[in-house]
């Protein structure tokens, strides 16, 4: 039994569930919806930080393909991949063959590029800070770098994504029992896999 959200349900909100994922795995996988000279869409891959009005802020090469892709077609897909593992039939009786457990969120988002020179600036300053906090990013945006910090906002694009539909997926062996599902959260924690150990009993 997994954990789905309905295709055919659009759901803007995130839950606590949710959240954690996508603020435990930040570094996303983005995908556009339309093509840019080739038959499949444009992947990247990118870090992603979840702003208090539910939207995402990141920022990537000013050249990359996905830049290009988008500005046909402003709709993306963000997948976060949580945690996930490998279930063995010898942890309990009732596991009968292999399996393996996972948690996903895909977002389906529309994508805004930030233009402004001081809000480029802005948000370069946030992302450094949640991902970085004990890095002051005045150390780097100061007068005397001024040269520098001018050739970093040519160079990049940053943008972000406001949530149109969530989807997630959380696949934890939840058709099992309780004591079932107790041993494979032994059993990962006892191979390191503490993070898919954690959320197992959900």
């Amino acid at each position: 039994m997994t954990r789905l959200i309905s295709e055919n349900q659009v759901r803007k909100s995130l839950t606590p569930e949710e959240e954690a994922i996508i603020k435990s795995h930040a570094f996303a996988q983005i995908l556009s919806a339309s093509t840019h000279n080739i038959d499949f869409a444009e992947l990247v891959y990118c870090p992603l930080q979840l702003l208090e009005d539910n939207n995402l802020l990141g920022h990537l090469p000013k050249n990359n393909p996905l830049i290009k892709a988008v500005k046909e077609n402003a709709l993306v897909k963000a997948i976060f991949t949580g945690p996930h593992g490998y279930i063995s039939p010898r942890w309990h009786s009732e596991q009968m063959v292999p399996t393996w457990n996972y948690s996903t969120v895909s977002l389906t988002c529309k994508i805004t590029f930030i233009e402004n020179s001081n809000d480029k600036l802005q948000a370069m300053d946030k992302i450094s800070h949640y991902f970085d906090p004990q890095w002051n990013f005045a150390e780097f945006n100061h007068q005397g770098n001024a040269k520098n910090v001018q050739q970093m906002l040519s160079a990049i694009t940053v943008f972000t994504l406001e949530i149109i539909d969530v989807q997630s997926k959380f696949k934890l062996s939840q058709n099992r029992s309780i004591a079932c599902r107790t041993a494979f959260q032994k059993n990962l924690q006892l191979q390191g896999n503490i993070d898919l150990a954690n959320i197992q009993l959900m």
